[in-house]
């Protein structure tokens, strides 16, 4: 029994090791793909803010005038403005989170505040590798520690290891 044991704790450790190792590569993969949706919203938003401007307007009027147009399709588009702005706006404030976050802390913040479609794109298109983040590394390790003992805990019953 305490071979297996042994086994399993060595597994558990190097597989969380590993595990953990990947999240920085795939915070930044999610960053690179943030920072790009953001350049395009703003891109879009520009091309509207010349609209407005032509018509002496703030963007959030000329959006807002738009959309309580008596007809459908210009109002249509007025709510797809407004849609657009407050995506761009919410893309700005991850991408400050994540810029503003230490290192250890951007894995939480991308999980706190995350556009949902960025995400799974990234996690679609991601791409496991052997490079071995030393800093996760050694968190991982430490789960994996401790996933071990809950394990053993479980399947002893709460009976002592030496017992079994």
């Amino acid at each position: 029994m305490r071979t297996i044991r042994d086994v399993t704790l060595v597994i558990l450790t190097l597989l969380s090791a590993i595990g953990f190792s990947q999240v920085p590569r795939f915070v930044q993969e999610y960053e690179q793909r943030l920072g790009g949706a953001l350049q395009e919203a703003r891109r879009q938003l520009a091309q509207y803010e010349s609209l407005a401007r032509n018509e002496g307007l703030p963007l959030e009027t000329f959006w807002q005038r738009l959309g309580a147009s008596g007809d459908r399709s210009v109002a249509a588009v007025g709510r797809s403005i407004g849609e657009q702005a407050a995506r761009a706006a919410s893309l700005g404030a991850q991408a400050e989170a994540l810029e503003n976050a230490g290192r250890f802390m951007k894995p939480l913040v991308l999980l706190r505040q995350h556009d949902a479609d960025l995400l799974a794109a990234t996690w679609a298109k991601y791409e496991y590798t052997l490079t071995l983040d030393i800093g996760f590394a050694a968190a991982g390790a430490v789960v994996g520690l401790l996933l071990n003992a809950v394990l053993w805990a479980v399947l002893l019953g709460g009976r002592h290891p030496r017992a079994a």
